[in-house]
């Protein structure tokens, strides 16, 4: 008698370990089931609309373009008839902004073509011009183009008289250089767009839909597209810093001769109306090499 009691009291101890064990089990997979649902919908990416006065645009967040750079929160930084710009961050460990442009059905072979002369003036090692990092085709249709660029500048103007005093020579310099470099590369834009740092004074030269290289010799388009850029340039230049237009203008071409860098004949005869980057050193210098070069 006491060993059957024994053994139904075993058997019920048993069965109620067994169910214990299943309500445990049964509430760590809701648990588990609750936690991989939540993980899953924090990891799927949000979609971001914007409609545009061109057209649409839709990114998710993080971006399914560029993935390498883990890019995300995509803000509009403005949109024109090229395509629309936002900067987004990158979670790839580098900790930098990178902006992109995705360009309209109809501009889709432009903003290509951008990203393409952007990655000659960089072969060419013109300073202070964006970079393009990438180009792809629009997730959402791929008759448009997305390309990726850096830097994203924050805190810029596009006027030398609305940054910092101190700086203004900085930033006027860094204009001319762009110049003598770009005229080097053999490339030239119109509606030239620079963006200046208020505190730095660094520049940089953004939006090259327009850009074009240049033909060897220059046709009569680009000579008339030529002196639009010089002339477009000039103008960002204030009055009272045209002295050191001119000596930075000067110093940078002869820096530009010794390396080797020359220009068509056309280009200089053009430069020589273009009188408030012209000291006396450099009408002669540009006068000498146009003779040696007929």
């Amino acid at each position: 008698m006491g060993k059957t009691y024994q053994s139904a009291s075993f058997q019920k101890s048993a069965l109620r370990l067994m169910k214990t064990t299943c309500i445990t089990l049964t509430i760590l997979t809701c648990f588990c089931n609750d936690a991989i649902a939540l993980n899953a919908d924090e990891q799927r990416p949000t979609s971001h609309i914007w409609q545009l006065p061109n057209g649409e645009v839709e990114l998710s967040d993080p971006l399914t373009s560029f993935s390498r750079y883990k890019l995300a929160n995509p803000i509009l930084l403005g949109s024109g008839g090229g395509g629309a710009v936002f900067s987004t961050h990158s979670l790839d460990g580098q900790n930098k902004d990178i902006a992109v442009k995705i360009s309209w059905v109809r501009s889709a072979s432009s903003v290509e073509r951008e990203c393409r002369i952007l990655k000659e003036l960089e072969h060419k090692n013109t300073r202070n011009v964006e970079t393009c990092v990438g180009v792809e085709r629009y997730p959402q249709d791929t008759q448009r183009a997305v390309i990726a660029l850096e830097p994203v500048v924050d805190n810029a103007v596009a006027r030398v008289d609305k940054i910092n005093q101190d700086v203004q020579v900085l930033a006027v310099q860094s204009i001319v250089r762009t110049l003598i470099d770009m005229l080097g590369a053999n490339v030239v834009t119109t509606d030239v767009q620079a963006l200046m740092d208020r505190e730095s004074g660094s520049v940089l030269f953004i939006d090259m839909t327009e850009a074009q290289i240049m033909s060897n010799p220059p046709s009569f388009l680009d000579l008339a597209l030529a002196s639009s850029f010089c002339a477009e340039i000039v103008s960002l230049i204030p009055e009272t810093l045209t002295d050191v237009a001119s000596k930075t203008f000067f110093y940078e071409l002869s820096a530009a001769h010794s390396q080797g860098v020359y220009f068509p004949i056309s280009i200089y005869e053009m430069l020589q109306n273009q009188s408030i980057l012209l000291n006396s050193g450099s009408i002669e210098l540009i006068e000498s090499t146009i003779t040696s070069m007929k």
